[in-house]
């Protein structure tokens, strides 16, 4: 039979493992270098004590909007793209459009990655918000894909480059003409 001591002292024992286990989880993911692909997810950090952590010169980060508040959402990916020493776009398409699909199905092409060096880029299905909602945020579209530079509020900065910048949807292109663009 356990007594009242041995009760305590298992529990003493027990707690401190535990407690011992967590501080070593800690330790080692603070000490273990930070590795990030265009592809990881954003780190959870509390804002106020987020340091800038400069991407590399070849790394970029692709998102996806829901459907919600547009401008918040975008101030929000905004400032993770800042977190991240990337530079925030977001790009309107369709899933019904040619060119924007493509775009979809190339981001991963070392021509695209190489474009994409340094950019933190929002993809958004132009039909999932109201075109009033649209205009609201400064983003007047006329046809898709259309990419627009952000600032670091999420708000558009006035240069922005449409499908129609590349002529054949081909990778050779796009990657070209939009390397030229994310790294004006």
């Amino acid at each position: 039979m356990v007594g009242p001591s041995e009760v305590a002292i298992i529990l003493v024992v027990g707690t401190s493992l535990v407690i011992g286990a967590a501080l070593i989880r800690r330790v080692t993911r603070k000490s273990l270098p930070a590795e990030s692909t265009p592809s990881s997810p954003p780190p959870r950090v509390a804002a106020a004590a987020a340091t800038p952590r400069l991407a590399r010169p070849h790394e970029h980060h692709v998102v996806h909007l829901h459907r919600g508040d547009l401008r918040e959402q975008l101030r929000s990916h905004a400032g993770e793209a800042e977190l991240r020493g990337l530079r925030p776009f977001v790009e309107f398409g369709a899933i019904w459009c040619p060119p924007s699909s493509m775009f979809g199905r190339i981001l991963e092409d070392p021509q695209m990655v190489a474009a994409l060096a340094g950019v933190y880029l929002i993809r958004a299905e132009s039909d999932h918000f109201e075109a009033d909602d649209l205009v609201d945020a400064g983003f007047a579209i006329r046809g898709v894909p259309v990419f627009f530079e952000l600032d670091a509020e999420g708000v558009a900065t006035g240069r922005k480059i449409d499908g129609g910048a590349w002529g054949a949807d081909t990778v050779e292109n796009m990657s070209r003409v939009m390397g030229q663009f994310f790294a004006g």
